[in-house]
């Protein structure tokens, strides 16, 4: 499934094909979602160079096989797959579910169509963004999340200040790593004034990191001792706040915030195994 995506993506057609049917015909190992999935891919693939009968069949698995769709995906390859077979009222309804579940591609397609006003599509479409720009990050398509992360800032009203402020945080990081270094202090200022009592661990530790880079050191320790103290096991937080005392001479307080840090890692890597 997964490698047949990845060929998909790539525009290597027949061999996606190969790798969708060889998941078919692993069936009784597919939760019913995942199989019609896999048609809904093998029928895209098939679309595409021009099989006909092939794609019409596969789009007809996939009405068929999940009559009750777990996920927007899920949902939007089925309006898709109805769509394409002339169901245009189907298609609809299923796009809108998809929609306001936040699938990006469901709303862009109603966009198309002249549909809008969405229930909670815009809220819904912010957090698809910051997700799809946080696995663009990660993956290390740089420009892309930036666009990710601008598309959720510019629907800033559904945001919470949280949210806005981890959107700014993360594009601030994109743009650190594509060499804009006066776009990354100007997101990660705007990360630090957005969100003054962060709700969770993983806030204050993006807003300390914002902090540190901006040169407020105190700042930036005050905030990973209060990620610290809402997720004791929080390793990550220990490292940076070391970092940070080391950099203010306190090499006492870095080394003893680095050893903690290795024992957590330690003691994850041991459950892990």
């Amino acid at each position: 499934m997964s490698r047949g995506e990845i060929k998909l993506r790539a525009g290597q057609h027949k061999e996606a094909i190969k790798d969708f049917t060889r998941a078919i015909e692993l069936e009784p190992k597919l939760a019913p979602a995942d199989l019609a999935t896999a048609y809904f891919n093998r029928g895209s693939a098939r679309r595409i160079t021009g099989d006909s009968a092939g794609w019409r069949a596969d789009f007809l698995n996939v009405i068929e096989l999940d009559p009750t769709p777990r996920d927007a995906a899920a949902y939007c390859h089925r309006g898709i797959a109805k769509d394409a077979l002339g169901n245009s009222t189907g298609a609809t309804e299923d796009l809108k579910t998809a929609a306001a579940l936040g699938d990006i591609t469901a709303i862009k397609l109603l966009d198309n169509k002249g549909i809008s006003n969405i229930p909670n599509a815009d809220a819904a479409e912010a957090k698809s963004f910051l997700s799809r720009g946080e696995n663009n990050l990660r993956s290390g398509h740089h420009k892309e999340a930036i666009a990710d992360f601008t598309r959720a800032i510019e629907l800033e009203p559904v945001l919470s200040k949280t949210d806005l402020s981890t959107a700014y945080f993360n594009r601030g990081n994109a743009r650190r790593l594509t060499g804009d270094n006066k776009g990354f202090i100007e997101d990660f200022k705007k990360a630090v004034n957005l969100d003054p009592t962060p709700r969770d661990a993983m806030a204050y530790f993006y807003r300390g990191s914002a902090k540190s880079v901006i040169g407020d050191r105190r700042g930036a320790i005050a905030d990973y001792t209060r990620a610290i103290e809402l997720d004791p096991g929080y390793s990550a937080a220990y490292t940076r706040r070391g970092k940070v005392k080391e950099l203010l001479g306190n090499k006492k307080g870095a080394q003893e915030d680095f050893k903690k840090a290795a024992k957590l890692d330690a003691k994850s890597s041991k459950k892990n195994v």
